[in-house]
């Protein structure tokens, strides 16, 4: 497995498997993550894989720098996602209501990309994405790729708040906000479910390399998922 390390703080390594972003590399820092953790466990404090690459914090009263890159080439040097069984993958389907009301930017939208409402939510319904990070706020998934008649630059001017369970797209990625936060993606519709929830077992509904499908649902089903929520 070939991979590099770069140091990113006074107790963090990022480790870079490639500069390419695709499907067989996702689960190959699976792999590597999972490796990584049953390993070295007791020197560590958070492993977090994103795209390209997975960044290792460690607890320095466990682990000086000299052990720990030891231990990261004892763990990966030989290690190939045939020769490790690959991190059960969760497939996941997301309610999505996509109805006016919820989704703000939904007609701006349809006249930015020249395609009906209707094309809009088929496109983004009909197709399964990965989960290639999770970042920016607890339980954020960025997930792709989209369609590329879907694919549209940022928003030029960030909303301050984006509410909670909102459904948007930017760029090659579609997303559920997790939480109220400030945010510069198109918002296209509303999603009841929790994206994280403190109290779980697992707080995030999913991990890196999960696969997720959006499912349309109407107004009055979006409301009978809140009622129960």
């Amino acid at each position: 497995m070939k991979y590099q390390i770069e140091v990113a703080g006074v107790n963090s390594l990022l480790l870079r498997f490639s500069d390419q972003v695709d499907q067989e590399l996702i689960a190959k820092i699976g792999v590597a993550c999972e490796a990584l953790r049953k390993a070295l466990n007791p020197m560590l404090i958070e492993l977090v894989p994103s795209y390209t690459t997975l960044l290792l914090t460690y607890d320095l009263l466990k682990a000086d720098d000299q052990s720990i890159h030891q231990g990261i080439r004892t763990v990966l040097d030989g290690l190939t996602v045939e020769s490790k069984a690959i991190p059960e993958v969760n497939r996941i389907e997301l309610p999505v209501c996509y109805d006016l009301e919820l989704a703000p930017d939904l007609e701006a939208l349809s006249q930015r990309l020249d395609l009906s409402i209707s094309e809009i939510i088929q496109l983004h319904s009909e197709r399964e994405y990965s989960v290639f990070a999770i970042g920016f706020s607890p339980g954020f998934g960025y997930l792709g790729e989209l369609d590329e008649r879907l694919q549209v630059p940022r928003l030029a001017t960030p909303r301050t708040a984006v509410p909670r369970g909102s459904v948007a797209i930017a760029e090659l990625n579609t997303a559920v906000y997790p939480q109220e936060t400030p945010g510069g993606w198109w918002l296209i519709g509303q999603c009841p479910l929790l994206m994280f929830d403190a109290e779980r077992a697992s707080p995030c509904l999913f991990k890196v390399g999960d696969r997720v499908k959006f499912s349309p649902i109407s107004r009055a089903e979006y409301e009978v998922f809140g009622d129960r929520l």
